[in-house]
């Protein structure tokens, strides 16, 4: 059963109100169901945690419900009664119940109140997390406590109950809404039509993974927050579990995964990031509503990925939009050819495995800076996209191919061996790094302008070095001795190494192998779901398990299939 409540978040596009399953702190391990707000950022240790939410049954006796997912209600069925929550317009909650009731603890911080509005509602304060609540009945009873301790309220919590119940809890920042709440019914359907009219524009999904696609597709759906503070548009956060950020890689593989949906969604998980791109042209190394973080950036994947969407889906590049990408990319370029090397003799290098993407990888072993093979990959594609950005100014556009000329041959000068593509420390050039690794591989998107002796070496390298397992391409080569199964960056299977594999082996013209990496990657998700991550020899499911650039590679590759 992939739509698990343990594993993936109950939400909806454009909110961050989430229903999850969270460890509940200090209950050794014991985990229970929270609703949360999961604006903020994944820094904070709360993750966004408003409220234990605990169930009882008709005689008012807690109870362990058994929990149903769907896209758009979350049921929890407690022997002859059920609870089932909804989320309505807006930052609303719905809740219905029959013969069972809920109790929301607020396990908040150490201002947390309640106070009465001038209205005679009950209204919550959860004060660090920046969120105000109020609860309100139209059948059944609703009970709030709190007691008033000096200065904030201790034990709040707020229950409804009754043989019938249909509530909402109203979640806002300031004031709240004036608009009378929808009935449960009516915000049901909403949400049901909503994911509907999302779900119908995919593709069909492969035979047999029917659950697996619907799961990609709600979770490409459901981790959507709205735009705001610095949020410049609606973004996509990799998930509602932990990651509550927009990496600036993650965004380009959101982007390829709904540009078949929603072009404009896709556009504006691009420029989302490009917004806040530094005068340098620096790129962040995430955002979300409240934080801008510049201590590590993100790998240059988006002219590639911009050249991928419009070969997918043409008309996507715009002239609006080839404009604001143009001066956006070039300026990316500039930084990685400006402030990440020493002269313009040498190759760009990663201060550290987060600038790499790559993280904790085996050829950051031994620190930094690394000099590797993807980042003047990406360079030169995103020249070359840019010199297509600029079709109407050939001279601008010709500066770019040169550029990229420039970058293939100190990529071949500086980082081919003879076998492969290595990764080299920046202050030691002759010194190479572990390579048994994925990373060596990526030059294979350069398409043509790679000779073929070189191609063929790296496709028998890829091959023969066990790189490719029973469920896909491992990051790090089980026969390494730097090989671990949990390992992060260190040999599980990822979704975007995967996509750049797959796509570097159809620019060779290997169609068989990449259509065989394709299957493998489908198979595994659709036994496995939307991991951050996979057991490269399990294929088990490892970290997150809501991941939305998973389920974008998922879709994509999903149509690569006889």
């Amino acid at each position: 059963m992939l739509f698990d409540i343990d594993h993936i978040p109950f939400s909806r596009k454009d909110r961050f109100l989430t229903l999850s399953t969270m460890t509940v702190p200090g209950g050794e391990g014991t985990r229970a169901l929270y609703l949360r707000f999961v604006a903020g950022g994944d820094e904070r240790p709360s993750l966004g945690r408003l409220c234990r939410v605990e169930f009882f049954d008709e005689a008012g006796e807690p109870t362990t419900p058994v929990f149903e997912l769907a896209p758009e209600k979350l049921v929890a069925r407690t022997g002859k009664g059920e609870v089932a929550f909804v989320i309505g317009k807006g930052e609303r909650l719905h809740v219905s119940g029959i013969k069972a009731g809920v109790r929301f603890h607020l396990e908040g911080s150490r201002y947390d109140y309640v106070y009465r509005t001038p209205q005679g509602e009950q209204c919550l304060v959860a004060a660090v997390e920046n969120v105000k609540f109020i609860p309100r009945v139209v059948m059944g009873m609703l009970d709030v406590t709190g007691a008033w301790q000096r200065d904030h309220s201790e034990k709040v919590s707020f229950a409804f109950s009754g043989k019938t119940v249909e509530a909402s809890v109203d979640f806002f920042r300031t004031v709240p809404s004036t608009e009378h709440p929808e009935s449960y019914a009516d915000a049901l359907a909403g949400a049901s039509a909503d994911f509907s009219a999302w779900h119908t524009r995919l593709p069909e999904s492969l035979d047999g993974q029917e659950e697996a696609h619907r799961l990609a597709s709600y979770l490409l759906w459901a981790n959507g927050v709205p735009a705001g503070g610095a949020l410049t548009r609606p973004a996509i956060y990799m998930s509602k579990n932990h990651m509550i950020n927009i990496w600036s890689w993650d965004n380009a593989f959101s982007a390829l995964g709904v540009a078949g949906v929603d072009a404009s969604l896709a556009f504006d998980q691009l420029t989302v990031i490009f917004d806040h791109q530094d005068a340098s042209g620096l790129l962040p190394d995430y955002i979300n509503d409240r934080d801008v973080l510049f201590a590590f950036t993100k790998p240059p994947v988006h002219g590639w990925a911009v050249s991928l969407i419009e070969a997918m889906q043409p008309g996507f590049l715009t002239p609006e939009r080839k404009s604001y990408l143009r001066g956006k990319i070039g300026k990316q370029v500039d930084y990685w050819l400006t402030h990440a090397r020493a002269d313009d003799k040498t190759l760009p290098s990663y201060c550290h495995g987060n600038d790499s993407g790559w993280d904790n990888a085996t050829f950051f072993a031994e620190g930094g800076p690394v000099v590797s093979p993807d980042l003047p990959t990406f360079l030169i594609l995103a020249c070359d996209t840019l010199a297509t950005l600029l079709e109407d100014d050939p001279v601008r556009a010709d500066e770019w191919r040169a550029r990229a000329e420039d970058l293939q041959k100190m990529l071949v000068e500086q980082l081919w061996t003879g076998e492969t593509f290595c990764a080299r420390l920046a202050h030691d050039r002759e010194h190479a790094l572990p390579d048994q690794n994925l990373i060596q591989f990526m030059p294979l998107l350069l398409g043509d302008r790679l000779p073929r002796d070189m191609v063929q070496k790296l496709l028998a390298r890829l091959t023969e070095g066990g790189f490719v397992t029973e469920w896909g391409p491992a990051t790090e080569s089980p026969q390494s001795v730097l090989y671990e199964d949990d390992g992060y960056w260190r040999g599980p299977i990822w979704a975007p190494t995967t996509l750049l594999l797959w796509d570097g082996l159809r620019r060779q013209g290997e169609m068989e192998l990449a259509q065989d990496i394709a299957e493998k990657f489908c198979s595994l998700a659709a036994k496995n779901g939307m991991a951050e991550n996979f057991d490269a020899r399990s294929g088990r499911g490892l970290r997150d398990r809501a991941f939305a650039w998973t389920s974008a590679a998922y879709l994509l590759l999903s149509q690569d299939q006889p």
